[in-house]
């Protein structure tokens, strides 16, 4: 088992290499876990804006879920996604598909491995699209590391268009005080299939998140949120990011 202090300081080093991301706010990702919930009906709605000045000022996404676990390893989603643009206004841009699948634990490091896919169908000009990642965590004590590896390719695009583009997400975060979770979370681009890494920039911001049951209340909830701040190439992009995440969910 890697012990506590190893683990904090990979997730610092990791946080910090995030200053090395191609310029991609990423405002509809969310740190996922592997894990799946059996029996449980969810609903999240997420906000992530661009606070200006900047290039994105303005720039908006909203992303509202409904997810059901279907099985002890595996759930499904409805996804769907309105977008805003800098001096735009709100316009729905995609509806999609998504499915995890918790693998299991590798031995003796003790990460627990899973896979996410999303298929999505474009609208108001956005093309469909293939998303994919390999879901990551590590949860030691009060610790917890989580990290997303991400493909992305547009379907039916044009030829000489339709290539991949790579990223990640990723957070570390401590429970300190009963439900409560604080800590850091980073989002940024890794390339694609014509330049892969390379001079990048990210968005890396403290993270906190709250979970339980409130009150009497038949439905567990879920509240989180983080400011990000850009870094590298991404500085031009934003003075700042903001996001908002509320989450409920009912066994069933």
């Amino acid at each position: 088992m890697i012990g506590g202090r190893a683990l904090a300081l990979a997730a610092g080093l990791a946080l910090a290499s995030a200053a090395t991301a191609w310029a991609d706010p990423r405002l509809d990702e969310v740190v996922y876990s592997p894990y799946v919930e059996p029996r449980v009906i969810e609903v999240e709605a997420r906000v992530g804006q661009e606070l200006g000045p900047g290039e994105l000022s303005g720039a908006r996404t909203t992303v509202v879920e409904l997810e059901a676990g279907v099985s002890d390893r595996a759930s499904l989603a409805l996804v769907s996604r309105i977008t805003r643009e800098p001096g735009g206004s709100d316009r729905f841009t995609g509806l999609g598909l998504e499915g995890i699948y918790y693998v299991g634990q590798v031995p003796k490091i003790g990460v627990d491995v899973g896979g996410y896919l999303e298929l999505a169908k474009g609208f108001g000009g956005d093309s469909d699209g293939l998303e994919a990642k390999l879901l990551l965590a590590k949860t030691q004590g009060r610790f917890q590391g989580l990290v997303n590896l991400i493909l992305e390719r547009p379907l039916g695009a044009p030829s000489g268009q339709g290539f991949a583009s790579y990223g990640y997400a990723a957070s570390a975060t401590w429970r300190v005080v009963g439900r409560w979770r604080i800590g850091a979370e980073a989002f940024g681009d890794l390339g694609d299939d014509h330049s892969l890494l390379g001079r990048q920039g990210a968005y890396v911001g403290p993270h906190i998140k709250w979970e339980g049951r409130p009150g009497r209340l038949p439905f567990e909830v879920a509240l989180d949120a983080g400011w990000l701040a850009p870094v590298g190439l991404d500085r031009p992009e934003a003075r700042s990011q903001a996001r908002l995440s509320l989450e409920i969910g009912r066994r069933f």
